[in-house]
C-alpha cells in the first residue's frame, strides 16, 4: 500500500536524481532550432554540429537565378558586438547580421566593381585567370554577370574584396555602414577601389601589420604580366587609402600550372614559431601550385624566399593554415582526388625549420570530395570540403599526421563526389562559437559545433 507521507521524500529523491544528471550539455545542444540528433539536423547529415539557420541565395541576393556563392568571412562590430557574415557572390557581396543566429538578417549588399574601362585589352572570357574549379563548369558559364571567384578579408573594420577572371581591383568597404540598417537591405558602395591590378584570385591580410597580399594577380600595373605574378603587396594601414608596397615572386620552385611563380593563396604572420632565426619577421606561407613556399616579406622592397618543398603526389597546393604554435602547416590539394582517383587527403608539413619544410604525411578522410579551404582555431582544423561540407579535425597528434574527425556538417548529404559543388568555405572565429558556411548552390548556413 502506498504511503502518502512518503510523497515529499519521493519528490526530493527524484529531484536529486535529475539534478545529478548532466543536463547542461543537453540543454546547450537543444537550444538550437535544428540540433544534430541521430546523425541529422533537419535534412543534413551531421555529427556534433547543430544547425541554427539557412539563408537562401534569393534572400542573400534578391535575385531568383544566375547567382551563386563563393568565399565567406566574418566581422564583429566592436561597438555593438554584433556578428556579421560577409558572403561572397558571383556578382558582389551580401552582408548578414547573425547576432541572433536563429533569425539572421540580410542588412546590405554591395555590387562588384567594374574596371573594364581600364583593363580592356582582352575580352572578358580571355582573362588569364585561375582555370580550376567552378570556373570550368557549365554552371559557371550560366552566371549572368561577374565571376565564379570572389574573396574577402577584414582589417580595421573594413572589408577588402577581390575577384578573379575579370578586371576588378580591390574594393574597400567601411563595415560600420552596416549600423545604418533600418529594415531594408542597404545598397552599399565601396569607399575606395585599389586599381593597380585587375583580376586577383585571393586577398590575404596580416592584421598584425596592416598589409594585404593579393595572390593570383594575373594583370598588374605594378608587378607586370601574368608571368610576373606572386604576391602583390599593399599597405592598408590607412584602409581607405591603400598604397602599393611591392611584389614577391620566385620561379625557382617550379611545378607551376598557371604561370611561373604563381601563388594561389597564403597565410602571412608575424612569426613567433620555433625557428629562432626568423622570429619577429613577417613570413608568408604560400600555397604555390606545386609547392609550399615560405617567404620573408618584412622588407617589402626586397622580399626573399626562405624555403620551399613539394611532395611527389601533390597535384595542386591550393590553400593552407598554420597550427597556432606555428610548427605545422596543414594544406589541401585541390586536384589529387580527381587526377589520381583517390580519397580526400589533408597534407601535414613540419615547418619548425623554415628553410627546410618537411612533409609529414596525410590524414586520409573517408570521403572522395575535393578539399578546398581550411582554418585552424585552437586545437581544431575547420575544413571545407565541397560535397562533404564542414569537417572538424582534432590536431592533438598533428606531428604524426594522425588527425581525428570529431564533428561535421554536410550541406550536400546526397553525395561526396569529387566535383566542384557544395561548400566553398567557412569562418570559425566568432566568439559566440558560431561557424558560417557558404554553399555554392544553396546559400549561407549558420551552425555551432559542440566540441567541449
Amino acid at each position: 500500500m502506498f504511503n502518502r507521507s512518503s510523497l515529499p521524500v519521493a519528490i526530493t529523491v527524484l529531484a536529486l536524481f535529475f539534478s545529478s544528471c548532466d543536463l547542461s550539455e543537453t540543454k546547450e545542444k537543444s537550444d538550437a532550432p535544428f540540433p544534430c540528433k541521430d546523425g541529422t539536423a533537419m535534412d543534413y547529415a551531421c555529427d556534433n554540429v547543430d544547425l541554427f539557420a539557412h539563408v537562401s541565395i534569393f534572400e542573400l541576393t534578391g535575385q531568383s537565378s544566375g547567382v551563386y556563392l563563393n568565399d565567406i568571412w566574418g566581422w564583429t562590430d566592436p561597438q555593438t558586438d554584433k556578428e556579421y557574415a560577409l558572403v561572397g557572390l558571383t556578382n558582389g557581396m551580401s552582408f548578414v547580421d547573425i547576432s541572433d543566429p536563429e533569425n539572421p538578417v540580410v542588412v546590405g549588399r554591395m555590387p562588384e566593381s567594374n574596371l573594364n574601362a581600364k583593363y580592356k585589352a582582352l575580352p572578358l572570357d580571355q582573362y588569364p585567370a585561375c582555370n580550376l574549379g567552378l570556373g570550368t563548369t557549365a554552371r559557371s558559364k550560366s552566371i549572368t554577370q561577374g565571376s565564379s571567384w570572389r574573396d574577402v578579408k577584414v582589417y580595421d573594420n573594413h572589408a577588402f574584396v577581390v575577384s578573379d577572371a575579370q578586371p576588378h581591383g580591390m574594393q574597400v568597404l567601411d563595415l560600420t555602414k552596416l549600423r545604418d540598417y533600418d529594415g531594408s537591405p542597404i545598397l552599399l558602395e565601396h569607399d575606395a577601389l585599389y586599381d593597380q591590378f585587375g583580376p586577383s584570385h585571393n586577398i590575404v591580410i596580416n592584421e598584425q601589420t596592416g598589409f594585404a597580399y593579393a595572390a593570383g594577380v594575373t594583370q598588374s600595373m605594378m608587378c607586370g604580366s601574368r608571368d610576373s605574378t606572386g604576391l602583390h603587396m599593399i599597405d592598408i594601414r590607412d584602409p581607405k587609402n591603400p598604397t602599393y608596397s611591392g611584389c614577391y615572386i620566385d620561379t625557382e620552385p617550379g611545378f607551376y600550372r598557371v604561370a611561373p611563380g604563381y601563388i594561389h593563396d597564403a597565410q602571412c604572420v608575424i612569426y613567433n614559431g620555433p625557428d629562432s632565426e626568423h622570429q619577429g619577421k613577417e613570413i608568408c606561407f604560400n600555397s604555390a601550385e606545386g609547392n609550399v613556399v615560405i617567404a620573408d616579406v618584412s622588407d617589402k622592397e626586397n622580399p626573399t624566399t626562405i624555403g620551399f618543398e613539394r611532395q611527389a603526389d601533390m597535384q595542386y597546393s591550393h590553400q593552407g593554415w598554420l597550427t597556432e604554435d606555428q610548427s605545422y602547416f596543414l594544406m589541401n590539394d585541390e586536384l589529387d582526388e580527381r587526377n589520381l582517383g583517390r580519397g580526400t587527403k589533408t597534407y601535414v608539413w613540419d615547418v619548425r625549420d623554415l628553410e627546410n619544410p618537411e612533409f609529414v604525411g596525410y590524414y586520409e578522410h573517408n570521403t572522395f570530395s575535393i578539399d578546398h579551404n581550411l582554418y585552424v582555431k585552437g586545437n581544431y582544423a575547420y575544413e571545407t570540403n565541397y560535397n562533404s561540407g564542414l569537417q572538424i579535425l582534432d590536431l592533438s597528434d598533428v606531428e604524426n599526421a594522425n588527425l581525428e574527425r570529431i564533428a561535421y556538417f554536410d550541406t550536400q548529404p546526397a553525395t561526396d563526389a569529387s566535383s566542384f559543388k557544395g561548400t566553398w568555405s567557412n569562418y570559425p572565429y566568432f566568439e559566440s562559437g558560431m561557424v558560417i558556411l557558404s554553399d555554392i548552390e544553396t546559400g549561407l548556413f549558420i551552425v555551432r559545433p559542440n566540441l567541449d
